[in-house]
């Protein structure tokens, strides 16, 4: 009886320090899944940060934009060299700066980064014609869209370009946006950036940019590679000008004259052109196509 005792004892005591090894096993492994899954979660909250705040002061070779255009172009055996020069704010007229503002996102110095009910409006617009043909992306958001995302269109892609379009607004501030929006925006073909643009369309620096030019420049955004801002004949072209010409007038940017200038017609009277209607007619014309 005893001997049986004995065994039993040891019978149970070996289960017993199984049981202890299997549950110290998982234990580790539950640690190391545990620390990997932070150190995972930390490098993926952390890792956007740090590209974002790296753009205070890195100003980049190209935009993941314009690597991946120019992947395109060598796969389609066309020229894959760009046009493309860095200048700071400081050296781009403000008639660009305006113009490109009127043109792209009008309420770009009063929104945080994301204009929501621009994105719902284009949804909803885009819904009744059955295909995207017009966007609710600021200026921010293409930003973002340029120097970190890919071109497909996907949900995923956009909640991306929202967060990295709040963290751009945290950490860069609004100038700084600009400036690097006009500096990776595609101007042409092979054309990136304002100086490179107004270089090879006026052969000139784009500190001095007229209004007239600069208009021209900030209505061709929206499709680069099919129009150019001497294309006076554009039916589209001529439409995005009366746009912005309507937004800086609106604004107090410009006056009577200079508006009769650009469109060749004289302003509406005040009190249509601040109409809701109006106004929010021009603000969905702003919106690009994301």
């Amino acid at each position: 009886m005893k001997k049986l005792l004995k065994i039993a004892l040891r019978i149970l005591k070996f289960i017993f320090a199984t049981v202890i090894c299997i549950l110290l096993t998982y234990s580790v492994l539950f640690s190391i899944a545990g620390t990997v899954a932070i150190i995972s979660a930390y490098n993926f909250v952390m890792k956007p940060i740090k590209e974002v705040k790296a753009l205070r002061s890195v100003n980049p070779q190209e935009s993941a934009f314009m690597r991946l255009y120019r992947e395109e172009l060598v796969r389609d055996g066309q020229p894959d060299t760009f046009l493309h020069r860095f200048v700071p704010l400081d050296s781009i007229s403000k008639n660009l700066r305006t113009s490109v503002i009127a043109s792209e996102d009008d309420g770009f110095y009063t929104h945080p980064g994301i204009d929501l009910e621009a994105m719902i409006q284009a949804a909803a617009y885009n819904r009744s014609q059955g295909e995207v043909k017009r966007g609710g992306s600021t200026i921010t958001q293409q930003v973002a869209k340029n120097l970190f995302l890919s071109k497909e269109r996907s949900f995923e892609r956009k909640i991306k370009e929202v967060a990295y379009s709040i963290m751009m607004e945290r950490y860069l501030g609004k100038d700084r946006i600009l400036e690097l929006y006009l500096n990776y925006a595609q101007w042409g073909k092979n054309i990136f950036g304002c100086e490179a643009a107004s270089m090879e369309y006026f052969k000139k620096s784009s500190a001095n940019l007229t209004r007239s030019e600069s208009t021209k420049l900030a209505a061709i955004l929206a499709m680069p590679s099919k129009i150019s801002p001497h294309n006076t004949k554009s039916v589209f072209l001529n439409k995005r000008i009366a746009v912005i010409a309507n937004n800086l007038y609106m604004h107090k940017i410009i006056g009577d004259s200079v508006y009769f200038n650009l469109t060749g017609k004289l302003p509406a009277p005040k009190e249509d052109n601040s109409g809701t209607g109006k106004k929010q007619q021009v603000e969905n014309e702003n919106r690009k196509t994301f």
